[in-house]
């Protein structure tokens, strides 16, 4: 329904994406509706892994919205050239459903979570895109009750029967797309869209423990409940989600978050070993190593001491000094 451009604030020498609706989209009520529906969800979001809108502007019949621009690839480049490492994966996981969050405390379902919605920087940051199906609560249905609105492969069981939708939608469209950057094939298939909803309905997939058995179990565990086919049986919310991604990746990830995505992209040749370097020192990069895999740490005890850590930071009563704490976390993590 639009192209998108580099452009330049020349004033503020600020690079920017512009979406310009096609002229066709413009005579359509429902393509019109989708990119007015997209630049008022957007307005909506202060977040850093949503997209920020700058700007609506309407010049010489033509309605174009003046967005940041993301000056990664996406998370469907990055899949087609092979599965993503568990904590990549994880991080990435735990930073949608962190702007997943934001976007349902203010009412609005995305409805079209993929991979190729959602991008990542080269400064290490992960950015959700494309809201242009979204739904507001406060606002009219864009489509008709009963019709099924997504990427097939992606949606919901309630998306695919027509069922009211919340946010677990997005967390069951989440799971989906965790599943596919781990194992490197979408969990439904089939050789018509009928076929696909039939089994997203059923809840008829391979578990992601055979397809990559490499996958550690509790980040395979939270997968497997984001794609519950009852929504009740899911994470009641993302924040639900984003804790648990955060005790997994608080015993998988010894070092920062975006270093981590930063040293992939270089891994993956996304950007040049000079934009790495003015990111992170040499042996932070060197120091994340993708075909090595990473010794487990901890097991039973390790995770104890994770929950506890956490326990301490949400301000729950339990309490330790770096002194307690930095020696076992360095007996667990060895």
């Amino acid at each position: 329904m639009a192209v998108v451009y580099r452009g330049l604030h020349e004033m503020i020498q600020r690079e920017v994406a512009i979406k310009e609706l096609l002229p066709e989209g413009k005579r359509d009520r429902e393509t019109l509706s989708r990119f007015r529906r997209e630049s008022l969800a957007l307005a909506a979001f202060r977040h850093q892994n949503i997209v920020t809108l700058y700007d609506v502007v309407e010049k010489n019949d033509s309605l174009f919205m003046v967005m940041e621009l993301v000056d990664g690839p996406t998370l469907h480049t990055l899949i087609k050239e092979g599965p993503l490492p568990p904590d990549v994966t994880g991080v990435i996981a735990a930073r949608i459903a962190s702007a997943l969050d934001h976007a349902h405390f203010r009412h609005i379902i995305h409805r079209d979570l993929k991979p190729a919605n959602v991008m990542l920087t080269k400064s290490g940051d992960v950015k959700l895109m494309d809201f242009g199906i979204a739904k507001d609560a406060g606002l009219e249905a864009l489509t008709q009750q009963g019709m099924a609105v997504g990427t097939p492969s992606y949606m919901s069981p309630e998306q695919v029967t027509g069922a009211p939708l919340d946010g677990r939608t997005d967390i069951f469209s989440l799971g989906v797309l965790l599943y596919e950057a781990l194992s490197g094939a979408r969990p439904f298939h089939g050789k018509t869209a009928g076929e696909v909803f039939a089994k997203i309905r059923d809840g008829k997939y391979t578990p992601l423990a055979k397809v990559a058995p490499n996958v550690p179990a509790p980040l395979v565990r939270i997968i497997q409940r984001a794609m519950e086919v009852k929504p009740e049986d899911r994470f009641p919310d993302a924040a639900a989600m984003r804790r648990e991604l955060d005790v997994f990746l608080a015993q998988e990830v010894p070092v920062s978050h975006p270093g981590l995505l930063v040293a992939f992209l270089r891994h993956r040749q996304k950007l040049t070993e000079t934009e790495a370097q003015q990111l992170l020192r040499p042996q932070d990069l060197d120091a994340v190593l993708f075909d090595t895999p990473r010794p487990r740490s901890g097991g039973k005890l390790g995770w104890a001491l994770t929950l506890l850590l956490l326990a301490s930071a949400a301000g729950t009563g339990l309490y330790f000094t770096q002194a307690q704490w930095l020696p076992l976390l360095q007996e667990f993590t060895r």
